[in-house]
């Protein structure tokens, strides 16, 4: 057995040991089709196919996610107590996606609550096709905005300090101190996406010297730890005019800080101001869908890619719905 090439195994197991090929004889691959339309005319392009069609995957907490697979773009409908698949089509167009929800009938009615992140496309979709089902704006996409806007700030502090290095090989006292402070700021890159209590002792030491030369990333790590307790999962027993007083106490201390990075942050919180708070009803997020594209991403990885396209996606299907 082991002087079987590798490629012979495959042979054999993508033709003769897997369904694949009888699946597709009896018309059972893809799981099902949907009409493609294109957008300017209404003409009628082709059926499309939807490699993962299971409505007994429903239920009443959902997730509805976007997966680069093969350089193609794929949207994923999962759910998030089950962790199974029920839609995977390469498509994150709106006309395609609500004729692939189309296909679900009345079954995409057990849909109580959905969880997504910003993405206009799928906010509308999930509006138009779900109206009775509570949309929830991912926690973790939220924060992730926040986090970056932390990061921004250290990166602009890092290039105002380069650009006081002088020129040439040769460096100055003063060079040596901005580089110093360069090094410390990029020690802190991942300790500003941590809570204190989760800092070792020498990374406290780092963090008190960043924040001691960098008043500016002192409080815009504040502001978002702060958010951060807001957003924790220990507030759903508050009611929501509490928890709407609170955001907008923050907004308060945020626009009285002259800091341009967070403030493009609050024009995306209060723009999705109501879909994130009802995070809150439920406690409702996408961890269990992030998981499956996690998995999805080491499932290519240890297949050695996408080369056969359709058998990929054909061994997703039956792992992961």
């Amino acid at each position: 057995m082991w002087d079987i090439l590798p490629h012979t195994l495959y042979h054999w197991y993508r033709n003769h040991l897997s369904d694949y090929q009888n699946d597709i004889t009896q018309c059972k691959w893809p799981q099902n089709s949907m009409l493609k339309v294109d957008e300017t005319t209404g003409e009628v392009l082709e059926n499309k196919p939807v490699y993962i069609f299971k409505p007994n995957n429903l239920g009443e907490k959902m997730s509805i996610d976007d997966k680069n697979i093969g350089g193609e773009g794929y949207t994923i409908l999962s759910n998030t107590q089950t962790g199974k698949i029920a839609m995977m089509i390469e498509s994150v167009k709106k006309n395609e996606l609500e004729n692939a929800m189309a296909l679900f009938g009345r079954n995409i009615l057990k849909i109580r609550s959905i969880s997504l992140d910003m993405s206009a496309t799928y906010l509308s979709v999930c509006r138009e096709q779900m109206p009775d089902a509570e949309i929830v704006i991912d926690k973790f996409h939220v924060m992730q905005y926040l986090y970056d806007a932390v990061l921004h700030v250290r990166s602009r502090i890092k290039n105002e300090l380069a650009e006081n290095l002088t020129k040439g090989k040769e460096k100055t006292d003063e060079d040596k101190k901005i580089l110093y402070q360069i090094e410390l700021l990029n020690r802190c890159r991942y300790r500003l996406m941590q809570s204190p209590d989760k800092w070792s002792e020498n990374g406290k030491e780092v963090m008190n010297l960043v924040f001691t030369n960098h008043q500016e990333l002192k409080v815009i790590y504040n502001l978002s730890q702060d958010f951060k307790k807001w957003y924790d999962k220990g507030n759903c027993s508050k009611n929501k005019t509490a928890i709407k007083d609170e955001l907008h106490n923050w907004y308060k201390r945020v626009i009285e800080t002259d800091i341009k990075e967070i403030k493009s942050v609050i024009k995306m919180i209060r723009k999705h101001e109501s879909e994130i708070i009802n995070y809150f009803s439920s406690g409702h997020t996408s961890a269990k869908a992030e998981r499956i594209n996690g998995k999805i991403k080491r499932f290519i990885s240890a297949n050695f890619g996408v080369k056969d396209r359709d058998f990929v996606l054909y061994r997703i299907a039956g792992y992961f719905s």
